[in-house]
């Protein structure tokens, strides 16, 4: 039997994007292993959404940067692990010699593609350590087929297409859906993701006010780093981090997804929402036309008035929104983590008897 390490240093932070990945991915890993087949690196405390029998070492640190130059290197070789996984961040710059194989995901390259829209100490540390990581890694995974185009054109390396796998995620697992928050009533837009540049909240909002009688446009999700205010106008109301079962309730009583991001590496928002049966608008770049296909209505994210005509068009059309509700929910049902964590401990196993 292997014995596999799993990375999760990096999840004691609100439960959104990678670090819903990373424990999701994690739990399904730990249900498919043996009884404590799976070592857990984890900061400070066990992480609270993952159960089941797995065995864990614990970080004294929180900082990324503590405990990818001075904790992981030595820890990781001493685990006496078959291969080990970083679904996060990539792995440690400098591993010891004695360091089992590596597999990483790399989420998307924002901040190769679209650097103006990520933070400067993303750029730095992506730029310092995902090199050498992408040259040593045994494995380097990616959620998506437009991801993988991405990572090859930015890092011709010699090896990489072979050594790099396509492992779509799954849904969001939500709990049951609470009560909608005081005041929403069904049928609103709703948009899902961090406050940040490239989720293009001020186009979504410029079309959501050309669109005389819209039902309200509402927001889920935290600020982002750039430190800009939460968008704001008529019609327009800003939640901010909701907890799971809130999440849930949205999705349940939303009339439609508006998802116009510029640049996805996979998308889960419209993953959860085609999971449920609810129609989407989203950007025509990055992975969202990949995972929509055409269970989703895809427009060019950097025109106003083309995000505008889409909302308009799902708004009006209820034959269309009951098609792409449909074929949502047929598309959605090839996408799990169990089948993640499948392909996950296959390459891991490939890794470790290689």
């Amino acid at each position: 039997m292997h014995r596999f390490g799993i990375d999760l240093t990096a999840c004691w932070r609100p439960r959104v994007g990678m670090v819903t990945h990373a424990l999701a991915l994690a739990q399904a890993m730990v249900d498919l292993v043996e009884p404590r087949g799976l070592v857990v690196f984890s900061s400070r405390e066990r992480p609270a959404a993952l159960s089941g029998e797995y065995e864990a070492i614990l970080s004294p640190h929180r900082d990324e940067l503590a405990n990818k130059l001075l904790w992981l290197p030595s820890v990781e070789a001493e685990a006496g692990l078959d291969a080990i996984l970083y679904p996060y961040w990539p792995p440690p710059p400098r591993r010891h010699r004695a360091a089992p194989p590596a597999a990483f995901f790399v989420h998307d390259l924002a901040f190769r593609l679209r650097p103006a829209e990520v933070p400067w100490q993303q750029r730095a540390y992506l730029g310092t350590v995902l090199p050498p990581a992408l040259r040593t890694a045994k494995a380097t995974l990616v959620p998506s087929q437009a991801t993988r185009a991405d990572l090859l054109g930015s890092y011709p390396y010699p090896g990489l297409p072979e050594r790099t796998r396509v492992i779509p995620e799954g849904p969001t697992p939500l709990p049951g859906p609470a009560p909608l928050p005081a005041g929403l009533e069904p049928g609103f837009i709703l948009a899902v993701g961090t406050m940040e540049a490239r989720k293009n909240y001020p186009r979504l909002l410029a079309a959501h006010r050309a669109l005389a009688g819209a039902p309200p446009l509402v927001i889920a999700g935290r600020l982002g780093w750039n430190g800009d205010r939460p968008p704001e106008g008529p019609g327009v109301r800003v939640l901010g981090h909701v907890d799971d079962a809130t999440l849930a309730g949205l999705y349940e009583g939303a009339g439609l997804l508006a998802f116009p991001s510029l640049y996805e590496g996979f998308g889960l928002p419209l993953l959860d929402a085609m999971a449920r049966g609810l129609p989407a608008l989203v950007g025509d770049r990055g992975a969202l036309p990949e995972l929509g296909g055409e269970a989703v209505l895809a427009v060019d994210p950097e025109s106003p008035e083309a995000i505008t005509a889409g909302l308009r068009r799902l708004l009006l059309d209820a034959a269309l929104r009951k098609r792409l509700a449909a074929a949502g929910r047929r598309r959605a049902r090839s996408y799990s983590w169990r089948g993640a964590g499948e392909a996950v401990l296959k390459t891991m196993g490939e890794i470790a008897d290689h």
